[in-house]
């Protein structure tokens, strides 16, 4: 078998001939975790003929892009002979087994197969309960008979979710038998673009920049949400005045739409004003003040659910009056909105007009966590809107997007 596999980095050589049972990668973006993964689980089904193997991702679209193209060229590469089933997401191996591919956001079709070794790529990207139903689900796929090797699932995956996750709880907190970490740097794959590194430092916080390029477990909920706005630091004397163009985040609330509204100059973006309305209607007539400015809506996705009107949603009733709406079809997991925030603040890109916004400024500096979640208030406007109604326009425009490497099996 090791006549197939070309150079490996050390953490993939560790977790490619690890014995334990649950060996895991736990590193940075593009250190090669995935290459890992897909390496790990061909040698184990090429050196016990007809055993399936089981590979685990987030999505099927990450399958489709990543992972059966990983597998394709390695085989190809190794000249053996294999066949890809797209529509049943699997990859049959010429006299040996097959791979079966599935997707945690599915895992109710987590069944009615069994595979010997199993493979589970970025699960802590999701809740800890969300993930040790996975967990549960894939091991009880992980039972089929082996010929030679001992059953085994193996890990890969940054610690997403820090010391709130399953992958802390499973392979630091606990000193379990057979749970091995083997941990990787980004910094340690010479094969990525050489502005790879530069790109996470810039668009993340040092605190998840210290997550994706090194692997370890950090803090995500220490002291605030926002905890890299500083009152001092941040604050701005530009108001409305000193823009042509406005930018309107909007919460939907009856009894308290929360709207913040920011320039935009140089890439970096300034809160300059805030008002609340009763509802869609009051907005929308509240915009008339600033007749004299190009207004740019960024509202909550769901008002395109949401009715103020018995016959449109809210957000139809504001392109309706004639303004322009910029929102995908769903919001952005509220993790990603609040490190969209913290990455612009930690980069004094975001600055934020005190005397005009109060509100936001006292909600930057007040909302905490609560059983791991930023806090939430029944009664509107609250702290919480104003966060989110800033966050809506921060994170559609200034997303923060993890820069993404094409699977090779060239040793990295």
């Amino acid at each position: 078998m090791s006549e197939f596999i070309k150079q490996l980095l050390p953490a993939q050589d560790d977790f490619v001939f690890s014995t334990k049972k649950h060996p895991a990668i736990i590193g940075g973006l593009g250190s090669g975790k995935t290459e890992g993964g897909v390496v790990r689980l061909s040698k184990l089904l090429l050196e016990d003929r007809g055993v399936n193997g089981g590979y685990y991702m987030p999505t099927y679209d990450l399958i489709k892009l990543r992972a059966m193209p990983g597998f394709e060229q390695f085989f190809e590469e190794a000249n053996i002979p294999y066949k890809t089933n797209k529509s049943e997401y699997t990859i049959s191996i010429e006299n040996y087994g097959n791979i079966i591919f599935r997707s945690y956001d599915r895992p109710e079709r987590i069944i009615a197969y069994e595979v010997g070794h199993s493979i589970v790529d970025e699960l802590d990207t999701l809740k800890i309960d969300n993930a040790r139903l996975v967990w549960r689900k894939i091991s009880e796929r992980n039972r089929q008979r082996t010929n030679i090797l001992p059953n085994s699932i193996g890990c890969v995956t940054t610690p997403d979710m820090g010391y709130n996750g399953f992958i802390y709880e499973n392979w630091f907190k606990k000193q379990r038998e057979g749970y091995e970490v083997i941990k990787a740097s980004t910094y340690d794959n010479p094969f990525l673009p050489s502005d790879y590194v530069q790109q996470i430092l810039d668009n993340y916080d040092p605190i998840l920049a210290d997550l994706y390029l090194r692997g370890e477990i950090v803090s995500l909920n220490q002291n605030k949400v926002y905890h890299f706005y500083d009152r001092i630091k941040h604050y701005t004397n530009k108001t409305i005045n000193d823009f042509k163009e406005l930018h309107i985040g909007l919460d939907f609330n009856v009894g308290g739409c929360v709207a913040v509204m920011f320039g935009l100059e140089n890439n970096k973006a300034y809160a300059v004003k805030e008002f609340v309305s009763y509802d869609t209607f009051d907005f929308i007539n509240n915009l008339t003040k600033f007749k004299d400015k190009t207004l740019y809506i960024y509202p909550d996705a769901s008002g395109d659910n949401r009715k103020t009107n018995a016959t449109q949603t809210d957000i139809s009733m504001i392109r309706q009056g004639g303004y322009t709406v910029f929102v995908n079809s769903s919001n952005p997991a509220v993790r990603d909105r609040i490190n969209s925030v913290n990455g612009l603040l930690s980069h004094d890109r975001m600055f934020i007009n005190s005397d005009e916004c109060p509100s936001y400024s006292n909600a930057m500096e007040t909302q905490g966590y609560e059983k791991g979640e930023p806090e939430k208030w029944t009664t509107h406007p609250a702290v919480d809107d104003y966060n989110d109604s800033g966050g809506y326009f921060i994170a559609y425009r200034f997303p923060v997007t993890r820069p993404m490497t094409k699977i090779s099996m060239s040793g990295h």
